[in-house]
C-alpha cells in the first residue's frame, strides 16, 4: 500500500487528468443519453493527431524550445504519405511508412539547424517555417485526395478486447510511452532536463 501510495503521489496530475476524463464522459453520457461506444471510438480517433503533437511539442518545450510548425510538419507528411500510397501494395505501404518518419526527422532537423545556425530565436524560425511547410503541403496536394493503407485505418479503427477500449487510444498510449520513458529514464533524456532548465550549466 505505501508503495501505490507513494506511486499516486508522484503521478497525482495523471490520476487527476484520468478523473477529469472520467468526470467528462459521465457528464456527456448525462446530457446526451445516446452517447456511447461509437462516440467514445470517434473522440478516440479524432482526439489522436492532437495528442501526438502535444506528445513532439512537449519534448520541444522541455528542452527550452518551441517548435510552431509541428501542425504544417503533419500536414506535410500526411499528403506525402496519402499521395505515395494510393493505389500501392501493402508492402510499398509499410515503406511509405518509413520513409515519412525519415522524412518527418529530416524536417524537424531543418528547423533545428536553422536555428542553431541563424541565432534566431526558435519561435521565429518555427513561425516562418510552418509556412513553408504548409506551402509544400499544397504543392504535394493542392485539393483532398489521396488514400491510406487499409491495416493502417485498421490500426486506430475499432476496438481492442473490450467495446470500451477504442484502438486509437492504445495506439497514443504506446506512442507517448515510447517516447517519453527514454526522455524519462535515459541519460538523452537527463540531457534534454538539463538544457531546459539552464543551457549553461547544462
Amino acid at each position: 500500500m505505501s508503495v501505490l501510495g507513494s506511486a499516486a503521489q508522484r503521478n497525482a496530475w495523471i490520476l487527476g487528468l484520468f478523473g477529469f476524463l472520467v468526470l467528462l464522459l459521465v457528464f456527456t453520457k448525462f446530457i446526451q443519453p445516446r452517447y456511447g461506444v461509437f462516440g467514445v471510438q470517434g473522440l478516440a480517433i479524432s482526439v489522436l493527431p492532437l495528442a501526438l503533437a502535444a506528445a513532439a511539442q512537449a519534448v520541444v518545450v522541455i528542452s527550452g524550445g518551441i517548435d510552431l510548425s509541428i501542425g504544417s510538419m503533419m500536414a506535410l507528411t500526411n499528403v506525402v504519405a496519402a499521395v505515395l500510397m494510393k493505389g500501392q501494395s501493402e508492402e510499398f505501404d509499410v515503406v511509405v511508412v518509413l520513409g515519412v518518419l525519415l522524412l518527418g526527422l529530416v524536417l524537424g532537423a531543418v528547423n533545428g539547424g536553422l536555428v542553431v545556425l541563424t541565432h534566431v530565436p526558435d519561435i521565429v524560425v518555427t513561425l516562418a517555417m510552418s509556412f513553408v511547410w504548409a506551402g509544400c503541403a499544397l504543392v504535394v496536394l493542392p485539393s483532398p485526395g489521396g488514400a491510406s493503407a487499409k491495416w493502417l485505418m485498421d490500426l486506430v479503427a475499432g476496438s481492442l478486447g473490450n467495446e470500451w477500449i477504442p484502438k486509437a487510444a492504445v495506439v497514443l498510449f504506446a506512442v507517448v510511452a515510447v517516447i517519453w520513458i527514454p526522455v524519462r529514464r535515459s541519460r538523452l533524456g537527463l540531457s534534454i532536463y538539463a538544457t531546459g532548465s539552464n543551457q549553461l550549466a547544462a
